[in-house]
């Protein structure tokens, strides 16, 4: 084992792993430890939308494999809100954009994919390039002189030293790495508790006609929410309480809690595991310090209302990965990197804003149905309001005024940098922006995709950016000496896609960066 990586990734999550993959494709030394002794085995983060798929795309992931393991839009494309699952279903929105009309804007739709079912296709991915996560292995400490990050470990009663020139901190929200600097999280830390059941049970004649990813319970007496990870067999119901459980309930106390937010039946409920978590919104107030990096949700914690966090933390390493590389390779100098906090945070604080918007929003669901502190008075309320056809009225509008918090593809692929070449500033954060995506040559942009033409193959333009290079991607009537990627030459664009998406003119050409970010237009 390389015994001075150039990198040492702390936290072996879907972050990490990105990481990983991404510092073995641009050739650099890696090693990436993992306190837990496996991948998570909870369902946690399940969102995976189209930029992560893309950027995976882009590291060589066989995506479309990975994608045979998510759930099919038909099962999870709907979001409801219910009495109780099984009882009256009050109202139900689409679930984002995952149709094959979105292939106009992305070659990879989003998908639902359990964090438990996804880290071990990403493990096996990095086995495949002869790169192993070591397991049960804890960070411990760190120290830094000017040219590296020296750092103790401990595998059981084993110690010892990993000197690297970078550390990458993929260690989660309370991550050890980030507490061993001077770094600070900014924003409330405590906005809600939550009990975690996840179970596995047959609940398809309680889904019946109305299958979905998520359901709401509206039940005051029961509350929280029911996550699908997996047709209508495996489960997690997030319980709302006031204070985390000192001790595990046992399986039968688990069982009782889940019945209350299920409609009257006998459907035998086998429990895998129980945990508590708390809601936070919280940024860190610089994402390095010295040769110590932050990514992922070492970075930044959102609430899930959204499904924002694990794909943040993926375009974290996307952002950071390819300014190392450059730096390793004399084509930056060190102090190019701090680019990564400045463009990186912007976007997390924007993801932040909307996932507690999003949370905010959904008490007026709530407020339709007549929410009160005592739980019995709610619960006389709620039977009253849906008696009342002006209470249902009322209840249709604030479950309607719910969509954008279930259609973020704007906020999830339109995401820019603010760039020295650029002329625009980011738009405030509306339902307009946050929804629609419209492709943009504006430097700072993703480069907008279309479908392309090379050596017989159809191929996304995302395709024509290398991982570790700029590249020049030019029209058809482009005149330079310097090499590009030129219309008509490298690749046909039977969709004209130079001038009627990337909007630029024939004779024009964009440079982007390895991140698949535009640099300028030339």
């Amino acid at each position: 084992m390389n015994a001075k990586p150039d990198i040492l990734i702390v936290g072996a999550g879907p972050v990490g792993l990105t990481s990983a993959l991404l510092a073995h494709e641009l050739g650099l030394e890696v090693r990436i430890i993992e306190r837990r002794p496996s991948t998570q085995r909870a369902p946690a983060a399940h969102v995976i939308n189209a930029r992560t798929f893309e950027i995976w795309r882009q590291i060589g992931v066989d995506v479309d494999e990975l994608r045979k393991h998510a759930q099919s839009p038909d099962r999870a494309g709907k979001v409801h809100w219910v009495t109780r699952l099984g009882e009256q279903v009050l109202g139900s929105l689409k679930y984002e954009q995952q149709e094959d009309d979105n292939l106009k804007f992305t070659p990879t739709p989003l998908r639902n994919l359990a964090q438990h079912h996804l880290e071990p296709l990403l493990v096996d991915e990095l086995a495949k390039r002869n790169v192993h996560v070591e397991y049960s292995t804890t960070w411990l400490s760190q120290t830094q002189d000017e040219y590296s990050v020296t750092s103790a470990i401990a595998n059981g009663d084993n110690q010892s030293i990993v000197q690297s020139t970078w550390l990458l901190a993929c260690d989660g929200s309370s991550s050890a790495v980030r507490q061993s600097t001077e770094i600070s999280m900014d924003g409330p830390d405590n906005l809600q508790k939550f009990a975690m059941f996840h179970f596995r049970a047959d609940l398809s004649t309680l889904v019946g006609q109305h299958p979905g990813i998520l359901y709401w319970i509206c039940d005051p007496l029961s509350g929280g929410a029911l996550v699908s990870h997996g047709g209508d067999n495996e489960w997690v119901y997030m319980q709302p309480v006031t204070e985390t459980p000192t001790e595990p309930h046992s399986d039968e106390d688990c069982k009782r809690i889940i019945n209350k937010v299920l409609a009257p039946n006998d459907i035998p409920l086998t429990m895998l595991r129980q945990s508590a978590w708390t809601m936070t919104s919280q940024l860190a107030s610089d994402y390095l310090s010295g040769r110590v990096i932050l990514a992922g949700d070492a970075a930044h914690r959102f609430p899930p209302t959204g499904g924002m966090g694990l794909n943040t933390g993926v375009a974290d390493a996307h952002n950071v990965l390819w300014k190392i590389d450059h730096i390793k390779n004399g084509k930056d100098n060190t102090s190019s990197l701090h680019t990564y906090t400045q463009e990186r945070r912007p976007v997390a604080e924007r993801n932040a804003q909307a996932s507690l918007e999003n949370a905010f929003k959904m008490f007026e669901v709530f407020m339709a149905l007549g929410v009160d502190a005592d739980p019995n008075v709610s619960a006389t309320n709620m039977e009253k309001a849906l008696q009342s056809p002006e209470s249902l009225m009322h209840l249709d509008a604030a479950i309607n005024n719910q969509a954008t918090h279930f259609d973020m593809f704007g906020l999830q692929i339109g995401y820019r940098y603010v760039m020295p070449h650029s002329t625009m500033t980011i738009p405030p954060l509306t339902d307009e922006v946050i929804r629609n995506y419209a492709p943009s040559h504006e430097p700072g942009s993703r480069l907008p995709h279309g479908w392309l033409q090379r050596d017989g193959h159809t191929i996304s333009s995302l395709d024509l950016v290398p991982l570790g290079d700029y590249v020049v991607i030019a029209g058809p009537e482009f005149v330079s000496s310097d090499p590009c990627m030129k219309a008509g030459r490298e690749f046909s664009d039977p969709t004209n896609w130079f001038v009627e998406t990337l909007g630029l003119a024939a004779h024009q050409a964009v440079l982007v960066r390895p991140d698949q970010h535009i640099e300028k237009i030339l």
